[in-house]
């Protein structure tokens, strides 16, 4: 496991300019898998035993011009795509993409703005006012355990201070489609991309049609359709002699009603969802859907889980496949949770002093109540926050391909005991503590590894005064 953590580090070490950074990156990373805690920048002094004036170094590794976000994750992504785990479907990568909001009450924490929370529990408050981050993550599978890997993680809201540009802004659900394009642009391959409803909209499949790098339809969307979703049969063509136009639109359908009206309409198979083989019945129709002015491949099934209407750009797509696809979507929910619960990422407390602080009762959600005096210093602390974020998602894609690809020596090296164990491949959880078990023996041994050294080194660098109060 160390072997294939340093290979990966020495991939890694392109993606930044001065030997300096890199080493503060080796340093970081260890600590996100070693720290116990999740606050911050200072969990991380503490998992590594390192001394307080790190901490100041570790904020300015965060903020420094030495690195950039994208540099590295596209370093990662080509990393990723060397490993062969990638799950295909006709010849095409599978993509997942969602949104995730994390609260922030810092008045100096840029991109903060008023969110709506559209979750059923009860606990959680309907507005609150923080950070919405968009997510694309590549499908890969082992021994039949699906993770969504990650490939980049951006603000989508609150960047009015940042835009240079006049016009309208992206919308949030356009704005994920563009980056699975570049992706999928960058390296040269055909995709699926999986959605939930929000994104049943015209925009997004507008947006993912266009060609790119002479690829044509390089992103094919699938999403769950939206409730009241209407689509449109082929208009009869109009007869010799009758005045007019031909009509672009045929007859009305409301598609939740075909299940009723039309259940003698409807197939029966078998398909694996969630883990599980069940019986479904289903229904496949090439629509007219007005939002894109033009066909729309929609498949109405029932299964034990309720009723529901996918939409798909790919006119041929199996149906069947289509909803094996979505019911995968939940890795990205996975993903999330692993994020913010076993990795911690959404601790980060960035904020600029050169930022205009915000009111804690905004009277609407207006990007432009706060200003800046320097906005170099505000991009470099909006920069900082998504290092960090992105940094804790790098090291979740290291944690799922170690799981696949040695599953056994993860197992052995955990000593973590499970009540349940559901699968013959780790969880993220597991080859955690696993790696973590590692890197601490070297830490405390004769480890000649480059982590162990560099972790080493930065010790020696700043001698560690915490026990001076004890030793007196």
């Amino acid at each position: 496991m160390i072997r294939s953590l340093t290979r990966f580090m020495a991939a890694m070490r392109p993606a930044f300019a001065r030997e300096a950074a890199f080493a503060w990156f080796v340093v970081v990373f260890a600590g996100l898998v070693l720290r116990t805690d999740d606050l911050g920048v200072t969990s991380i002094v503490r998992a590594l035993a390192l001394s307080p004036e790190c901490y100041n170094s570790l904020l300015n590794f965060f903020r420094s011009s030495a690195w950039q976000t994208g540099g590295l994750m596209q370093r990662w992504r080509e990393w990723l795509m060397r490993q062969q785990v990638e799950y295909r479907v006709n010849g095409r990568l599978v993509l997942m993409g969602d949104h995730t909001k994390t609260p922030k009450d810092g008045r100096r924490i840029p991109a903060v703005t008023t969110l709506h929370q559209d979750s059923e529990t009860a606990s959680k408050p309907t507005f609150f006012r923080g950070h919405h981050w968009g997510c694309v993550a590549l499908l890969i599978k082992s021994a039949g355990k699906c993770f969504a890997a990650p490939l980049e993680a951006r603000i989508h809201e609150g960047l009015k201070l940042f835009e240079e540009s006049d016009g309208e802004p992206l919308p949030k659900t356009v704005r994920i489609v563009q980056m699975a394009r570049e992706f999928a642009g960058h390296i040269g391959e055909a995709a699926y991309l999986v959605l939930d409803a929000y994104f049943a909209v015209g925009p997004v499949f507008n947006a993912a049609a266009g060609e790119l790098n002479a690829m044509r339809n390089p992103v094919h969307i699938l999403t769950r359709a939206k409730k009241n979703v209407t689509a449109y049969m082929h208009a009869p063509k109009k007869r010799k002699g009758k005045r007019g136009p031909q009509k672009q639109y045929g007859k009305k359908l409301k598609l939740m009603k075909l299940f009723d009206s039309r259940p003698h309409h409807f197939q029966t198979a078998e398909v694996s969802l969630y883990g599980k083989r069940e019986e479904v019945h289903y229904l496949v129709l090439n629509l007219l859907w007005k939002p894109v002015q033009g066909e729309i491949r929609f498949i109405l099934a029932e299964s034990s889980r309720g009723r529901i209407v996918l939409m798909t750009s790919d006119l041929e797509m199996d149906p069947l496949l289509a909803l094996e696809l979505y019911a995968r979507r939940v890795t990205i929910e996975v993903l999330f949770d692993t994020l913010k619960n076993t990795q911690g990422a959404m601790g980060y407390h960035f904020w600029s002093q050169s930022l205009s602080p915000a009111s804690r009762r905004p009277r609407k959600n207006d990007d432009t109540l706060q200003n800046t005096a320097n906005i170099d210093n505000t991009r470099k602390t909006l920069g900082a926050i998504e290092k960090f974020v992105n940094l804790h998602m790098l090291a979740i894609g290291v944690l799922q391909l170690m799981a696949i690809k040695m599953p056994d020596e993860v197992k052995a090296k955990a000593h973590c005991w499970l009540r349940t164990v559901s699968s013959s491949t780790p969880s993220e959880f597991v080859t955690r503590n696993a790696l973590a078990n590692l890197i601490k023996r070297n830490l405390n041994g004769f480890g000649e590894d480059l982590i162990t050294r560099v972790i080493r080194e930065k010790q020696k660098s700043y001698p560690n005064i915490w026990h001076h109060e004890d030793a007196a």
